[in-house]
């Protein structure tokens, strides 16, 4: 899982959910300690709703996909790229191949500038709670490591539980739910 290229800025915690699968795995590799550390690394999830990517490209796929059209468009560099969002209302939408668009809005001149979030309600996308995801990535995590079903209540409040503190919950439920979060880290 290769970051986006400069000057491309996508937070894969909140973001993209192959990277979040691919870092899971990594994780659970490193044992309980690895499983560990995903708390203290999702702090960048906070503590809002988010849009999550589900569709196949990685980061940097995605990152090529804007790079190219803004670059044809003569859009990359920071200048335009912001005399254009400013046009636009500080931020622009850019479709990619498989139907998914993703919303470009403006950072800091003297880094990676181009800053990208998965659309609202469009393809290859799923709304989500920050507390739901942090659950479900934990969930994936902790079966994995002990051998079970994340979809299982007890796993899922196992994990809620020993990592995030979090009281149990009495069903999985769907539809941008704990339920749908869980399916969609399932792959």
């Amino acid at each position: 899982m290769n970051d986006p290229p400069h000057p491309v800025l996508l937070n894969t915690w909140k973001h993209h959910a192959g990277w979040i699968r691919w870092r899971i795995d990594q994780a659970v590799a490193g044992g309980s300690a690895g499983v560990d550390s995903l708390v203290s690394e999702m702090a960048v999830v906070g503590a809002r709703l988010m849009d999550l990517y589900t569709g196949s490209f990685t980061p940097a796929e995605i990152g090529e996909h804007v790079v190219t059209q803004l670059r044809t468009a003569d859009r990359l560099s920071f200048e335009p790229l912001s005399a254009w969002l400013q046009a636009q209302g500080e931020y622009s939408m850019i479709e990619l191949p498989d139907g998914a668009k993703w919303t470009i809005r403006l950072g800091p001149a003297d880094g990676r500038y181009l800053h990208l979030h998965p659309g609202r309600w469009v393809p290859n996308t799923i709304r989500v709670q920050a507390n739901t995801l942090k659950s479900a990535v934990m969930a994936h995590a902790h079966a994995l490591l002990v051998g079970g079903d994340p979809t299982d209540i007890a796993i899922v409040n196992e994990a809620r539980r020993r990592y995030l503190g979090m009281l149990p919950m009495r069903e999985l439920t769907g539809d941008g739910g704990l339920g749908a979060v869980i399916a969609v880290l399932n792959g």
